[in-house]
């Protein structure tokens, strides 16, 4: 090859690759500036941010905002950065691809209605959802989410006469494989962060993946430490005694599949401290007072239960919350020597390891069971 055709062969790869990069720098600019766009569309207008700063591959969005509604009250969703990477090879698809999305220092105020409905920040938006005026807009697909020290504000309304309030902090999170509108596949998920309690915080750690069209899931949950305190209202009827401390660890495989729930556990309770008084029913979860007491004596201070969750969530008579209340509790009748029949079905028979435990407090063990069973139903 002479001199001069070595030249014009580096000359002809030096301007590709000027224009490869010209076509790189314009490509992911008008996809950020799209994205932009439907970012700012996506979030309406009670959305305020400091600034939109577009780069070569990526859009960092500061302080976003979504203002609360009440006048002085709470913003429902706060991020202090999000950080945008589109990929440039869904250029020519007409699909918005993202190779990541970053949220760092996210507060985020979730609400559980009365009626079981969750109440978010942002609506999720449905499958096949358009764009105003009813056009079909495309489909943004993201590869990574990414979420660092994260708050979460959680207030359960759907328990009778006492609202719960949780906090996790510290939340770090990942999702891969997320389709907005939905798309049929499964994401996969991680979750970790800490609950927030009274007198100490405990840990929750969820890992797995979720299917947004069937519903379908398959999630291992972890939890170390809670304090028990947090979840009396979940377990104990207003009239039952009051747990004044104790800890809760929980390892959970909830599954999911078509719809029917299968959901098998084991629980620890430890350093539990139970408080009757004047008026209040002395039982704990249904069951007598003493005789847990006389069990948590007998396991140097810990209870160790294994229950089963099953149930169907297209039948309107199967209530989660409730099935797991009901699954501990059967767990922690089998501790205590007490075979039951079922929900509703009452006691079957009281084995000598139960009476054992019980003491003088045996006869009640029917009546509280009975009062548990005919709650669920």
């Amino acid at each position: 090859m002479t001199m001069s055709r070595m030249a014009k062969v580096l000359i002809s790869l030096g301007v590709c690759l000027v224009l490869f990069t010209g076509a790189a720098i314009v490509g992911y600019r008008f996809l950020a500036r799209t994205i932009q766009t439907r970012l700012l569309a996506a979030l309406g207008p009670d959305a305020v941010m400091d600034g939109v700063e577009i780069g070569f591959r990526d859009v960092t969005i500061t302080n976003l905002r979504i203002k609360g509604k009440g006048k002085g009250g709470p913003d429902p969703l706060s991020v202090e950065r999000i950080i945008v990477t589109p990929s440039l090879r869904s250029l020519p698809t007409g699909q918005i691809r993202l190779s990541s999305i970053e949220l760092e220092r996210p507060i985020v105020a979730i609400t559980l209605k009365a009626n079981g409905r969750v109440e978010l920040p942002l609506p999720l938006p449905a499958p096949g959802a358009g764009e105003a005026g009813g056009k079909q807009g495309r489909q943004v697909a993201i590869s990574q989410l990414r979420v660092h020290d994260a708050r979460i504000d959680l207030t359960d309304l759907s328990v009778p006469d006492r609202p719960v309030r949780l906090r996790l902090e510290k939340v770090e999170a990942a999702v891969q494989q997320l389709a907005i509108p939905l798309a049929p596949g499964k994401s996969s998920l991680e979750f970790e962060g800490l609950l927030r309690g009274r007198q100490a915080d405990g840990l929750v750690r969820l890992s797995g993946w979720v299917e947004p069209m069937t519903q379908d899931a398959s999630v291992k949950a972890t939890l170390r430490s809670i304090d028990l305190t947090l979840l009396t209202p979940y377990l104990l009827k207003v009239q039952e005694v009051k747990v004044d401390r104790g800890r809760l660890d929980m390892d959970l495989d909830f599954q999911v599949g078509q719809r029917k729930v299968h959901a098998p556990g084991k629980a620890t309770i430890s350093d539990l401290q139970l408080r009757s008084a004047p008026g209040l029913v002395n039982s704990f979860m249904g069951l007598p007072r003493q005789g847990v007491l006389n069990l948590l004596k007998s396991r140097d201070g810990k209870i160790e239960l294994a229950f089963l969750v099953e149930g169907d969530l297209n039948d309107p008579r199967f209530k989660l919350q409730q099935s797991f209340v009901t699954a501990m509790a059967t767990g922690l009748a089998e501790q205590l020597g007490v075979s039951v029949k079922g929900v509703g079905g009452g006691v079957v028979g009281l084995g000598k390891k139960g009476a054992e435990a019980l003491g003088d407090t045996a006869q009640q063990l029917g009546k509280g069971l009975k009062r548990l069973f005919d709650r669920g139903q």
